[in-house]
């Protein structure tokens, strides 16, 4: 798959999912209680992402299928599933702003949060639709050396007790990091 066709199905992914949210956005669930910190610990699922991590802030236990797709040195995209998407991920060494225009465009209205300014830029979204929708939205922009790749990743739940915020800033902290040491450059703000 060509680079340019793969950021153009990126784009379509993201300008369809905004046909598939309401404006009356729920909230997330409440949070009740403290949760463990996510941390970076092998193994990875889609190269850049700790399993357990993933599996404590979504609180998914069952068995889940693994299926990436790109060109490891321009861009990628990878799901998580067992009867349906619990987790998709994509990213692109181009585009980004671009990416971040139609991001905000979708999904800015139902924003839970900004991302923190040492991160880069993006945001965290909750479209409060059902899971099989994958609600929860994030998406960020950041340097690497000379370029700005982004990346998305998007989750069916997020486990009871967790904090969405707080556990998807982390873990997009986890994913830019891993995308620093694959792509043999140093990650940092916009």
């Amino acid at each position: 798959m060509s680079t340019r066709k793969a950021i153009s199905s990126a784009l379509l992914v993201l300008a369809l999912a905004s046909g598939c949210t309401r404006d009356n956005v729920d909230k997330p669930p409440a949070i009740t209680a403290s949760s463990a910190p996510i941390v970076d610990s092998q193994p990875y699922w889609c190269d850049f992402m700790p399993q357990q991590a993933v599996r404590a802030i979504t609180g998914i236990t069952v068995p889940l299928t693994e299926s990436k797709e790109g060109v490891p040195s321009s861009h990628g995209q990878c799901s998580l599933r067992n009867e349906y998407n619990r987790l998709s991920l994509l990213w692109s060494a181009g585009m980004g702003d671009e990416v971040l225009e139609i991001a905000r465009k979708n999904f800015g209205r139902k924003q839970l949060s900004a991302l923190p300014a040492d991160l880069g830029v993006g945001l965290i979204a909750y479209t409060g639709d059902v899971p099989r929708t994958k609600p929860y939205y994030t998406m960020m922009l950041f340097r690497c050396d000379g370029k700005r790749p982004w990346i998305s990743v998007d989750l069916s739940e997020v486990a009871k007790g967790r904090d969405p915020v707080r556990d998807l800033t982390e873990l997009l902290r986890i994913t830019r990091k891993r995308y620093g040491e694959i792509h043999h450059c140093t990650p940092r703000a916009t």
